[in-house]
Formats: C-alpha cells, sequence, structure tokens
C-alpha cells in the first residue's frame, strides 16, 4: 500500500458556466506538469476520468425549469457520482482524492458519494468552499442567470429553489449533503454584486461560518487555522477543500471564468489552502474555474501546480478516507 497515494480524477467541464473554456482544465493542468511533478514529489498516481466525453458548453433556453443545459448537466453530475462512488469502492488502499473539475456544480455529487460511502460508519465528511461567490442562486429566482454553477450551495444544502433532478445527490437519509455544521464559506468576496443581499442574509439567518476575503486578507494562516477549529468543533472528521480560483484577485491572477475583484493576493490564498492541505482532516482537494483560454503560456496554471503540489507534499499526514471494510 502506498503511503503517498493520490487518486487524480477529471472532470473535463464546462457545461454549466456563462461560457466556454474550463473543459480544457485537465489538459491544461497535464501541459503545466501536475502529473510529473506529483510522480517526482514520491506520489503514486492513479488516473480516472469521470466523464466519458467532454460535457462542453452549448447555448442553451431555461427551458422546462428555469436552468439552461439542466438535463445535460445532471446528466454529466450522475458520471461523477458514480465515478467517485466506484473509486471508493473499487480502491481499498487509502488515496487522497485530487478532482480536477471545471466547475463548482460537481460538489454535491462529490459529497453525496463520500456520504454513502460512510454510511457504514459514524464518521462525517464536510466542506471547505474556497469561492468568492455564495452560489446560492436558483433557477426560479427573478434576475437569474439560470447557469447551474450558480446554483451549487443551493443544491448543496438542498434548500427551497434546488432543482428536483439535484435532490438525488444527498445523504443517506435524503438530507442536503451541506448543513450549517460541515461547511466554511472561505474568501467569500461580500462586495460582489454576485452576492445578493438575500443570499448574504440566508448565510447569517442560518448560522454559517463565513471567513469573508477581507478576513483572509488580514491573516491567510490564522483564518485556516479558525475554520479547522470549527470543524472540529461540529464533529467533522474529514473534509474535502473546494478551490475556486474566483478568490484570487484578477487583476494579479486573472485564471477564473469570472473574474472577482477580491482583493486578496495569491499568495495569500496559497497560504491559507497549505493550512487545510497540511490537516490529517483533508482528504480530498477539488479545483475549479481554472480557465486554459486566460492562461496562453500556462503561466498561471504551471505556478498553481507548484504550490499545490508543495501542500501536498509537505502533508505530515497522507490522510484520506479509510476503507470503510475495516472500520467498526
Amino acid at each position: 500500500m502506498a503511503q503517498k497515494a493520490i487518486d487524480l480524477i477529471s472532470v473535463s467541464s464546462d457545461i454549466g458556466s456563462m461560457y466556454a473554456g474550463k473543459s480544457r482544465a485537465p489538459a491544461a493542468f497535464r501541459s503545466a506538469g501536475l502529473h510529473t511533478k506529483l510522480n517526482a514529489a514520491g506520489f503514486e498516481v492513479t488516473e480516472y476520468s469521470a466523464l466519458t466525453s467532454p460535457a462542453i458548453w452549448k447555448c442553451s433556453t431555461r427551458e422546462p425549469n428555469g436552468a439552461r443545459n439542466e438535463a445535460a448537466t445532471v446528466a454529466a453530475i450522475s458520471q461523477v457520482s458514480k465515478t467517485i462512488t466506484d473509486v471508493l469502492n473499487e480502491d481499498r488502499r487509502p488515496a487522497f482524492h485530487l478532482i480536477l473539475s471545471g466547475e463548482c456544480l460537481y460538489i454535491p455529487a462529490i459529497l453525496s458519494a463520500d456520504w454513502h460511502y460512510l454510511r457504514p460508519t459514524t464518521r462525517k465528511i464536510g466542506i471547505v468552499y474556497f469561492d468568492a461567490d455564495a452560489d446560492l442562486h436558483t433557477a426560479s429566482e427573478p434576475g437569474g442567470s439560470g447557469n447551474i454553477a450558480g446554483m451549487t450551495l443551493t443544491h448543496l444544502t438542498l434548500r427551497d429553489g434546488a432543482l428536483d433532478g439535484m435532490k438525488t445527490f444527498c445523504r443517506p437519509d435524503g438530507a442536503g449533503v451541506v448543513d450549517e455544521r460541515n461547511i466554511v464559506l472561505f474568501e467569500l468576496n461580500t462586495l460582489s454584486e454576485a452576492n445578493k443581499r438575500e443570499h448574504l442574509g440566508h448565510l447569517f439567518d442560518n448560522d454559517f461560518r463565513v471567513f469573508t476575503s477581507a478576513a483572509v486578507q488580514r491573516d491567510p494562516e490564522e483564518s485556516a487555522e479558525k475554520a479547522l477549529e470549527y470543524m472540529r468543533e461540529h464533529g467533522v472528521d474529514h473534509i474535502i477543500v473546494h478551490l475556486d480560483v474566483d478568490v484570487i484577485d484578477p487583476g494579479e491572477f486573472p485564471l477564473c471564468n469570472v473574474p472577482s475583484w477580491t482583493g486578496l493576493g495569491y499568495a495569500q490564498t496559497m497560504r491559507a489552502l497549505k493550512v487545510f492541505l497540511g490537516s490529517e482532516q483533508c482528504v480530498g482537494l477539488s479545483v475549479a474555474e481554472v480557465n486554459p483560454d486566460h492562461d496562453p503560456g500556462l503561466v498561471m496554471t504551471a505556478r498553481l501546480v507548484d504550490d499545490v503540489v508543495d501542500g501536498l507534499g509537505k502533508r505530515r499526514v497522507h490522510a484520506a478516507l479509510p476503507w470503510v471494510g475495516e472500520e467498526e
């Protein structure tokens, strides 16, 4: 059994977003040397492709339920759920999951697969959600874009307005994979117009733990440690870290699909990320919103690769979800 094992899962997709480009992110990571550098750092890497073919953006109406490309997007999310489930059930060696996903909308499927895998145990999983946006839109709200990528937290929590097709991505008891006790929203840009006042109000009214981009900018490491402490206090055994690169100010690092002027530097974000990666609670990292069209020489992508590999390489404990056949 490899002590430093990584399951590298690619999700080539931009189907639920505003425009194309992010489906090429997994290939860009390879070109930027991710696989080679992981091997050089001593990791045994097993590769998987979650989709039989890339889920490509296309023009779409909002019929029938107010979401664009709904049927095709939900079908792609189902493929990702099945892939994660198969990887967990078939691979008995504990392996860290590194998921290269163009879009955050796959997180409900990833966490649902993890929850169902852990069902024979009492263990709980949660998420650190690095994202400038709260992603609390619904398909029916006035003025919404209809893009499913903007509804991720709605589907994580299965709050009112969640699409019926997304309700299958849940905990074994049918509840949303996330509530206020097993998620930390990290580097949220409260000044962004994308985060409506009613969305921010929903977070505060329901006691969600939020670290704004301004707070993280003041002390990235302390903010990350407090987030981990919050998870421990609420009985979360394992965490997935989801990094949406729109948390980094586009004036310095314009790699994301849709810019969010957070004021937060690249180095500050990486300092916080490495605290999370160093935690024995951390069993997976999902990286999203990388658009290679914004990075013709892959300079930014290569920089991100170097920091992710560095953070993984410095883990003292190479934690992963346990093989449930050995659990209580």
